[in-house]
């Protein structure tokens, strides 16, 4: 059985022009009509695109050419002749209550991939990278920071500095992963601040000197709470969580790129990253207790790490101008600790240092 003539655009491949055309499906074969030609094909080689409620229904033939039959009577007589049927996805989608569970499993998995699986694909990703990554990535930092203004020579005397300086070799891990240097820098725009950069350079600022000294004089207590916060910067490098970080950023950043294109704006923002790079709660965590570690390893108390975070929280506090319970509350939806959470985990050490010592 032949089944009646059906209107058709025909286009054969080789140019934009559009023939009108006439099909018809009988004995296995479907047959294309026009003015100057007719042409037949096998119903097995012709590939149906699915099609939409009100969109042409589109037949791409096996010599590269196509028709396509306008949504309506004519697309339903050649749905019908083909003996077209529904997918199941499609079934599917037209139920707005199966929409629905297909849109919530789909939010679902994006959630775990970012959550889980991301996180897990980029510390195998850190794994594999060379010690001479963390180096460019350090000076790449570094250049970045001067570049933008954050950081200039420092204002505090040559011995101040030779006092702080000499405060790392005692810090230092034996068999470190990387050599560490100490850059004293006045910074007003970061404030009283410590950062460490993955070559193994770490920066402290003016304004943190500062913040310890008691009448301008570098006291025991002063460099105690020093090498708490060198302790701190000490276990990012040692447990290599800025490069852990940049493959994160950067493993997220290719994946929106691929998903929303624009992939250019990914190298492009790669310095920004550097510069302003945050770590996770669980990498501020570990930093916390390798500085604990450090004041154990010196005989010193885990009560001038809490003493200088304590510092530093007033300090920042007072320059802000967001509500302190506004701050408080928003603290489980920062990337970094609260700091009331790191001085309890503190106060833990500080309970067992006591076990210990005495």
């Amino acid at each position: 059985m032949t089944t009646a003539s059906i209107d058709a655009s025909f286009f054969d491949g080789r140019s934009a022009h559009l023939h009108p055309a006439h099909l018809s499906v009988g004995a296995g074969t479907l047959t294309v009509t026009a003015a100057t030609f007719q042409r037949s094909y096998p119903l097995e080689a012709v590939a149906l695109s699915e099609p939409f409620a009100a969109a042409p229904a589109v037949l791409r033939l096996q010599d590269g050419a196509s028709c396509e039959v306008a949504a309506g009577a004519a697309r339903d007589a050649l749905l019908a002749a083909l003996g077209y049927r529904k997918s199941p996805v499609v079934r599917w989608q037209e139920r707005w209550p199966a929409a629905l569970v297909a849109l919530v499993l789909l939010v679902g998995l994006l959630a775990l991939g970012w959550l889980r699986g991301i996180p897990l694909a980029a510390e195998r990703i850190a794994e594999r990278l060379p010690p001479s990554v963390d180096v460019s990535l350090g000076k790449a930092a570094l250049a970045g920071l001067e570049k933008q203004g954050l950081l200039a020579p420092s204002r505090l005397s040559d011995e101040r500095i030779a006092e702080i300086q000499a405060l790392l070799p005692a810090i230092a891990p034996a068999n470190g992963r990387m050599p560490l240097r100490l850059l004293v820098r006045s910074s007003p725009r970061l404030g009283p601040n410590a950062l460490a950069l993955s070559d193994g350079t770490i920066v402290v600022t003016d304004a943190l000197v500062r913040l310890v000294q008691d009448k301008d004089e570098l006291t025991d207590a002063g460099k105690a709470q020093l090498i708490a916060v060198l302790g701190h910067e000490v276990g990012h490098v040692e447990h290599r969580h800025v490069v852990r970080v940049m493959a994160r950023s950067s493993l997220t950043a290719a994946l929106s790129a691929a998903l929303f294109g624009d992939f250019s704006a990914v190298a492009a923002g790669l310095p920004a990253v550097l510069s302003q790079m945050e770590y996770s709660r669980a990498m501020e965590l570990d930093a916390d207790a390798y500085a604990v570690q450090v004041l154990h390893r010196r005989q010193l108390s885990v009560r001038h790490f809490m003493a200088v975070l304590g510092a530093l929280e007033k300090a920042q506090g007072a320059e802000t101008k967001m509500p302190r319970w506004m701050r408080q509350s928003m603290g489980y939806l920062s990337t970094h600790p609260e700091t009331a959470e790191r001085i309890d985990r503190l106060q833990e050490s500080e309970e067992e240092e006591k076990r210990v010592f005495n």
